[in-house]
This record gives C-alpha cells, structure tokens and sequence, in this order.
C-alpha cells in the first residue's frame, strides 16, 4: 500500500514549500537541512526523538556517499517517523505538475444497477495540474446528474480501490451528492484548523456559493436519498478524507471493511536539488471533528466482495 499513497495527499506542496537556493552543500548538511523543515512540519514534533534518528543517518554516510543513497536513507527516515510521509524526485513532481503522473485522466465509473441503484466508482486522482483536474471535476459532475436524471432510489459510491491523490477535483466532482457546508477540516498537531473542505456553502447573503474552483456551477440535489459509501483497506489517504466527507451525512452509511489508516494531510518543502519531502503535518477531521489520523470504520462490516452490494441494496432498499 505504501507504493499505492506514494504520490496521494498532496495538500499544501505550493504553500507549505520553504524554497532555499543552496546548491553545493555536503551530505551531512544536506542531512540538518532535512531535518530542520522534517521536524518544523511534522505532526509528530513534540513525541518523536528526530535528533536520534537524524544521528542514526549521519553515522551512516560521508562526504563520498552517493546523493541518491542519502535521500534513500531520509526516505526510509521519514517513513519510520509516519507511513504517510515520503519523497519525491524533481521528475515525479514535474509529472504531478503537468498531469503525467496518472495517463488515466478520468479514474471513475458510473452505471445504473438493475434500473434502481446508481453505482458511482472512483479510484483516485494524481496529479495537481489544473487542466487535469477541472476536466475530471467537471467529468465527475457531469456523470453524477446523467445517472440522477435516470432516478435512482439511492447511491452505492465505491472508494474501496481509492488509494488518495489530488483531493480538490474529486470532492468538486461528488460534491452534488455531499451537500452544501463544511464537510472536514485539516487540524495540526497543536489542534488548530489549518483548512475546512466544502463544495459550497451559503454567502453573507444567504446565496450557495461554490467553494472549489473546478465547477462551472454549484448542484445540489434536494431530494436526500440514501447514500451507501463502500470503503476497505485500499480506501487511503484522500480517498479517507472523501470518507469522512460522507460520515455523519443525512441518510448516508459506510459499508465494508476499515480503511488504510492514512487519513492525514501532507506539508511538502523542496531540498536544494528540487528533491521534495513531504511530510505528515496534519489530521482530517469530519464536519463534526470525528477523526484521528487512524483507520476508519465502517458503520456496516462486510469483508466479503460477493456480499457487500447486495447488502448496499438492501441498505437502501430499506432506508428510502
């Protein structure tokens, strides 16, 4: 699962970047220079001893070592610290940047079961270039309002293949099946909202605006029907923040097995190489602040592939 949430979570890789001009640095600087943003972001600041750690390495590696091998070293680094943190060569962000890192630009499905249930799949979205991703936000949207105006009697959404990636394009794109309203919020290690996630939410004048800017329009269906969000061990990272936008809403369950347990946010800073490192620096919490960094659970447990969506029919069968 770790190679899966590689590139997943990327939340505040252009605001949270500390860019340094540095260039010609020995290794065991390039190691304090880590080290120095690592423990500035990391959620886990105040309860892990990174000076021992950032030690462990330095013993490791001198002037002659290999640039690459001191990078692989803070890689296995980070991810001792926290599973979610991990680094990104100058060529995979480029790839994020320019919509390289997922040739599949609409990683979603959509169908109409037995003429009554609307299956929406979404498996993840990598990438954080902007064309990319309004054409799947608005691909997304586009799909939700065929399947509505077919009249479903209740939404089956399967996160349960969503490894996580660009968040923004795919609570824009399922946003008519969210509601209007704070949906999570990101909270740091000191408990301070750094971020809250809506689709749209009411202006001072009480008109519904839109929150993310990969819509043309803001949709909302009136009509509340049940929602039943399918979620397993591969629902991480993102695809868990897109959970936690759906718990606690009306008429809405989870059903499966629990998720990953990466359900926290990124802070990513460049090193003088252009060599990234992302680092875990926050929680997603639901609009009632449930949440805790680990894994999710389901409101219904079902391990069994063959069972779960007749149980998501029957769900919703009952609960019309």
């Amino acid at each position: 699962m770790k190679n899966i949430i590689i590139l997943t979570s990327i939340l505040l890789l252009l605001l949270a970047c500390r860019p340094n001009k540095q260039r010609n640095i020995s290794n065991a600087e390039y190691i304090e220079l880590a080290f120095d943003s690592i423990e500035f972001y990391s959620i886990h600041k105040n309860t892990y001893n990174f000076d021992s750690l950032k030690g462990c390495i330095l013993t490791q590696i001198n002037d002659s070592t290999k640039r690459e091998v001191v990078i692989e070293l803070l890689n296995y680094a980070i991810d001792e610290v926290d599973i979610h943190s991990y680094i990104l060569t100058k060529d995979q962000y480029k790839n994020l940047e320019t919509g390289k890192a997922q040739p599949d630009k609409y990683t979603f499905q959509g169908e109409m079961i037995d003429g009554k249930y609307a299956l929406l799949t979404l498996d993840g979205f990598q990438g954080v270039d902007s064309i990319s991703s309004d054409n799947y936000a608005d691909s997304l949207q586009r799909l939700i309002l065929h399947l509505h105006k077919k009249k479903p009697i209740g939404w089956i959404v399967d996160l349960r293949n969503n490894p996580g990636g660009w968040q923004y394009p795919m609570i824009a794109g399922i946003g008519p099946l969210l509601g209007e309203g704070i949906l999570a919020y990101q909270v740091n290690r000191d408990g301070k909202i750094e971020n809250e996630y809506s689709y749209a939410k009411p202006n001072e004048n009480g008109i519904l605006t839109r929150q993310i800017e990969l819509i043309d329009s803001v949709v909302i269906f009136i009509e509340k029907l049940p929602i039943v969000v399918l979620i397993g061990n591969n629902t991480g990272s993102a695809g868990e923040l897109l959970t936690l936008c759906f718990l606690d809403n009306p008429n809405t369950i989870l059903l499966g097995t629990p998720t990953y347990g990466v359900p926290t946010g990124i802070s990513g800073f460049f090193m003088p190489d252009s060599t990234m490192i992302c680092v875990t620096s926050s929680v997603f919490k639901n609009r009632n602040m449930k949440g805790n960094g680990k894994a999710i659970q389901p409101n219904i447990y079902e391990s069994d592939n063959t069972k779960i969506l007749l149980r998501a029919y029957k769900w919703i069968d009952d609960n019309r």
